[in-house]
């Protein structure tokens, strides 16, 4: 495989799990129960500068890319900024396409049902990835950046404390947690970790290198 082939296809697995951790994410907020931690704080960026959840998007990649310029520039790869040009719009899509299609008036069970699916997306749409290697979203990296000082062992913690942040920051900005948010601190990192296995055996189908970094 040459080195162009291995990139299209780390870029292909990038792109597969920002389509899947987005379209959980948009899930939450589309269900009304309190949006992912990182959404709630795209709300209150939102709110603040009078932008689209896509630009808001758009505009904390910059500022989480800064982070990494700062702390980590290599880990700072093509995917990284490729996801900074392709949030956005993905994330616009899916609220257009979830606003649409959900039932505002739905059993209990159905929103506690889609609620645990928007968690389960978004646990297994982070590690694939990051297991891509081709520079996920920059927001995604931070905790797996400082999870690699213990060797990925603490992914979950420092999953929970990022979003806990997320969380905090956002609320103050005007964005609005909820039930759902609280749920989401609780299965987003311990999710991550469970479901790394999945993003694993997806890398072997795409004949990737075995990880460095999970």
């Amino acid at each position: 495989m040459t080195e162009l082939q291995l990139w299209m296809r780390r870029l292909l697995m990038l792109l597969f799990g920002v389509l899947v951790t987005e379209c959980g994410s948009q899930l939450y907020v589309a269900l009304d129960v309190g949006a992912d931690p990182f959404m709630v704080l795209v709300q209150g960026v939102s709110q603040w500068l009078g932008l689209s959840y896509g630009q808001s998007s758009t505009v904390l990649m910059l500022l989480c890319l800064v982070v990494l310029l700062v702390f980590a520039r290599r880990q700072i790869r093509p995917g990284t900024i490729f996801c900074m040009f392709c949030l956005g719009p993905i994330v616009d899509s899916y609220a257009w396409l979830f606003a649409r299609l959900l039932p505002q008036e739905r059993p209990l069970w159905l929103t506690v049902l889609l609620v645990v699916v928007g968690c389960v997306l978004v646990s297994i749409g982070i590690g694939i990835s990051v297991r891509s290697e081709a520079g996920a979203c920059a927001n995604d990296l931070i905790p797996v950046i400082a999870a690699s000082r213990w060797n990925g062992r603490m992914l979950g913690l420092m999953r929970m404390l990022w979003d806990l942040l997320c969380i905090a920051v956002g609320w103050l900005l005007g964005g609005t947690p909820g039930m759902g948010t609280v749920i989401a601190v609780t299965l987003f990192g311990p999710g991550l970790q469970l479901f790394l296995p999945v993003a694993k055996r997806i890398a072997r189908c795409l004949n990737l290198p075995e990880s460095t970094e999970l």
